[in-house]
């Protein structure tokens, strides 16, 4: 076995102790604490596959799927053309930067009111609140790339009498796409955060709903199961953004100016 291979087989089985171990350790736990405190993997595998059978988990966890997708394709179609006119104008930066960064700083928490206000108890109220939470990675990651591209591609692209949608596509999108990957990466999970909180504050279904109802009756069976699967989800599509991100890395060794030349 090679340097390489075996550099492979212990990431791998790093990798692989860590939910082992967390496992092992909630079932010690679960046995120390009792079941009516902390059930354990096997009770709550139990009640995962009641809730399948009987839809009280299948439904609610459609609804808060349903929001996260609205709520981060909004946080993607508002914050990444923020992102580029702030990268492409030094004015609208200058004026709009500050202010961005300082209400990205506010606990979004205290707005969510706001948003029931204006979009009632309905889905949009949780959709509007995820895409405010994912926005501001975007478009913050957006422009802070935009800073590090070479100004020599800029220039070409001017030369070329390139359009501002040519500069855009060919220049600055291939020179940002690593960074851009991080910024949906965060971006996504914050508009996870975002629907979550919305439902436990005021929803009437929702993974976070259930989290509540759970927390009032104090029925740790279903606190258990809900926690386990968005942990789930959320780790699913981290790892799944993580590695388009590392590809697109392993990929931005091209040169972006490369990219002018491809047929338009």
């Amino acid at each position: 076995m090679n340097r390489a291979a075996r550099r492979a087989w212990w990431i791998a089985a790093g990798q692989a102790a860590v939910p082992l171990a967390l496992l092992g350790g909630w079932a010690a736990t679960a046995r120390l604490a009792g079941p009516e405190f902390l059930p354990g993997p096997a009770a709550t595998a139990q009640v995962f596959l009641h809730g399948l059978a009987t839809g009280w988990l299948t439904e609610n966890l459609g609804v808060t799927l349903y929001e996260v997708a609205w709520g981060f394709a909004w946080s993607v179609l508002v914050g990444f053309p923020l992102g580029l006119a702030l990268g492409l104008s030094p004015l609208l930066r200058e004026a709009y930067e500050g202010p961005l960064l300082s209400l990205y700083a506010i606990p979004k928490v205290t707005l969510f009111p706001i948003f029931l206000f204006l979009f009632k108890l309905g889905p949009e109220s949780k959709i509007a609140f995820g895409a405010f939470h994912g926005l501001f990675p975007v478009a913050i990651l957006t422009w802070s790339a935009m800073r590090a591209i070479p100004g020599v591609h800029l220039k070409l692209a001017r030369s070329l009498r390139l359009t501002p949608w040519q500069t855009v596509r060919h220049v600055v999108i291939p020179s940002i796409l690593p960074s851009l990957a991080i910024g949906l990466r965060l971006g996504l999970n914050l508009a996870f955060l975002g629907v979550i909180l919305g439902e436990m504050f005021g929803a009437r279904h929702g993974l976070g709903q259930l989290l509540m109802a759970g927390g009032a009756a104090f029925d740790m069976d279903r606190i258990v199961v809900v926690l386990c699967v968005v942990a789930l989800l959320a780790l699913t599509a981290n790892a799944a953004l993580l590695l388009a991100q590392r590809r697109l890395e392993r990929r931005a060794s091209a040169a972006p100016a490369a990219a002018l030349w491809a047929p338009r």
